[in-house]
């Protein structure tokens, strides 16, 4: 009696272990929003009026602090002892701005000009190894590739909006989903981004015309939460 009881209680034991594993097994689509921060440092514009020399701003760190809209789709592998791999890619949809920044061009100290600095079009791809803690919960990381759109754009004068110039960076994060029913999960990340500078460049459009330049930093991190759909 001993004996049977003990082989059902180490089956049932495997059982539930391996049912923690499958609940996350397969692919899946989610989406999210929360807080986000982006920060754009060691921003300094250099001008150049057409016949004339470059001519260096100061050195500025201006933010943004806005919530985002995350959309994700993966897939969930099944490995030994409760751990998974998921593999998966998301999107960031709307376009987060900064404050404006007020740059002056040194010998030029007494007239500012404002700059606001646009991110948008992340696309993150990534692998999330996991760990299921029981049948319905899951601690996961993040690591991947990331790249990003930035352009900037004077918000009180003269130039016309730069190029918008495509940066490439990585993302780290740690996340940890709860099923709600057999397939809707709720989930919660906090990532990290960062990348190469930019080359941004734009054009006065008024007389005499020039350019301005700037290669700031730029990284960002956010806390998400979401639903997500297990298919």
């Amino acid at each position: 009696m001993k004996i049977n009881l003990l082989a059902g209680s180490f089956v049932f034991v495997l059982s539930c272990s391996a049912f923690a594993q499958s609940q996350f097994v397969g692919a899946y689509g989610q989406i999210s929003t929360g807080y986000e921060n982006n920060t754009v440092s060691s921003a300094q514009l250099t001008g150049t009026d057409y016949g004339g020399s470059p001519n260096k701003t100061n050195t500025l760190t201006t933010t943004s602090a806005s919530a985002p809209l995350v959309v994700g789709l993966g897939y969930t592998f099944d490995l030994k002892n409760n751990f998974t791999l998921g593999i998966g890619a998301d999107y960031s949809a709307l376009t987060q701005n900064t404050q404006p920044a007020g740059f002056y061009y040194f010998g030029d100290s007494r007239n500012t000009y404002d700059y606001k600095f646009s991110i948008s079009n992340r696309f993150n791809a990534f692998i999330a190894p996991g760990y299921a803690i029981d049948q319905d919960k899951l601690v996961y990381a993040k690591l991947g590739y990331s790249m990003q759109s930035v352009q900037y754009s004077q918000t009180n004068c003269c130039s016309s909006p730069s190029n918008k110039a495509q940066v490439n960076g990585y993302v780290v994060g740690l996340g940890y989903k709860q099923f709600i029913t057999k397939a809707l999960y709720g989930f919660a990340e906090v990532n990290y981004y960062a990348y190469g500078r930019p080359n941004l460049s734009s054009t006065y459009s008024d007389a005499p015309g020039g350019t301005v330049s700037s290669n700031p930093n730029v990284n960002a991190y956010n806390f998400l939460f979401g639903l997500g759909y297990r298919f």
